[in-house]
């Protein structure tokens, strides 16, 4: 979960413009911010919470604008000679 954390808040600060920004949006300090990338400290759950939304937030808008028209589709499998499936 902790490494799990680090990544969360690191998208965030790519997402907000750095950790500087970050820690303003989220309402707390750089040194609170550093032990939660740390891995040191727990994220609180108001806090994880406000950070998963800004990540899916960011991912939504960006997939809205992809240029795709279709999502992407996997190969369909392949039938063996007895009959079962291979994948890939």
């Amino acid at each position: 979960m902790l490494e799990l954390q680090s990544t969360l808040l690191k998208r965030a600060a790519q997402i907000t413009g750095g950790y500087a920004q970050l820690c303003e949006y989220l309402g707390v300090s750089d040194a609170r911010l550093r032990l939660w990338l740390a891995g040191s400290v727990r994220l609180p759950d108001p806090i994880f919470l406000r950070a998963v939304d800004l990540v899916l937030q960011d991912d939504i808008a960006r997939a809205a604008h992809d240029r795709r028209q279709r999502p992407r589709e996997s190969p369909a499998p392949k039938a063996r000679a007895n009959g079962s499936l291979a994948v890939g």
